[in-house]
């Protein structure tokens, strides 16, 4: 049995596109060849990559190094793949295992690819954060005058998002913006994504991730992330730590939340989707002072790179630094 993995972290550029085939721009294309081996961390002994040839030396060279597991794919290794594992799915996703010889049946569907889609358009959160039972929930915007009056209800201040983007890349401030240019934005993400989402700011102390993993159903907890982002909103890097630090710094408790978060995914996302999902948050300050944790910022349906820190931080310890509230290591994309 051998679990076929792919790095492709324009995954989420490819479904807004929503073709067959997408060509990322050059920046992603870089990402991707840059991080092309980062699967290793998730592979178990027998595992595939799919990835460069050329990056066989490198590949050995983190195998030896860090104990890693797997071995890149080559089409004549297609009949011992039992299982697929891509940083996300997309139609374009499909292509690439399609084109690399995978056998059909291992293949989603056009209705699960089409599905898929559908749940990871950042509507997603509107849903997730009713079942929880948040009073205040973002807007998706289909005119610029609705978008207009979704800012103004949330006070003059949001956030204007494209439905399909990552990284915090298609996210915009309102507070740094004219309204020629907020006008601008959000004409053009409705005209090529078809809405564009608003979303009330908070005043923010720090980001993290719950992460999951659904299947059979059931969304199940994998475990914590904090990272960081650039005060545009651009993901800058995520934290490799133990567990209980990472718990310790986000310093409000998240027992409660976790047991109302699997319970939402398990009726929102994991009747029609197996696989990683990470839930971005916030730790942010009441009117009072008071710290309470914004529990759905987004949610992906995909890896995200609190899941390599994760595994990072759980096969090799050392890696961690020694921890102070001014001590990190980063993973970053």
């Amino acid at each position: 049995m051998a679990v076929l993995h792919l790095f492709n972290p324009g995954n989420d550029l490819a479904l807004a596109a929503g073709t067959q085939r997408y060509t990322p721009p050059p920046v992603a294309a870089r990402l991707e060849a840059a991080g092309a081996l980062i699967p290793l961390w998730f592979a178990a002994p027998g595992d595939l990559l799919l990835a460069p040839d050329s990056l066989s030396p490198q590949l050995e060279r983190m195998k030896a190094r860090y104990g890693l597991e797997g071995e890149l794919y080559t089409p004549g290794k297609a009949h011992l793949v039992t299982a697929l594992s891509p940083w996300g799915w997309s139609a374009d996703t499909r292509s690439r295992f399609r084109s690399a010889g995978v056998r059909e049946e291992l293949l989603p569907s056009d209705n699960q690819l089409i599905t898929h889609r559908t749940l990871s358009h950042r509507r997603i959160s509107i849903a997730i954060l009713r079942e929880l039972g948040w009073p205040q929930l973002p807007v998706e915007a289909a005119s610029v005058d609705e978008a207009l009056s979704a800012v103004d209800s949330f006070g003059g201040r949001a956030f204007v998002k494209h439905p399909w983007s990552c990284s915090g890349r298609g996210v915009f401030d309102t507070a740094n913006l004219s309204t020629v240019k907020l006008r601008e934005i959000v004409s053009g993400g409705i005209r090529r994504q078809g809405s564009v989402m608003i979303e009330p700011a908070y005043s923010k102390v720090a980001d993290f991730a719950m992460l999951f993993c659904c299947r059979g159903g059931r969304a199940e907890f994998h475990g914590l992330s904090q990272f960081d982002t650039h005060p545009g909103g651009a993901y800058s890097g995520n934290l490799i730590a133990p567990q209980q630090h990472i718990a310790e710094r986000i310093g409000v408790d998240t027992g409660s939340l976790l047991t109302v978060m699997e319970s939402a995914l398990g009726k929102v996302v994991a009747p029609c989707y197996s696989g990683p999902v990470g839930v971005d948050m916030m730790v942010a300050l009441n009117h009072a002072g008071e710290r309470f944790i914004m529990p759905c910022v987004e949610a992906n349906l995909r890896f995200t790179m609190g899941f390599v820190a994760k595994a990072v931080a759980d096969r090799h310890p050392d890696l961690c630094p020694a921890l102070t509230t001014d001590s990190f290591l980063y993973v970053n994309s």
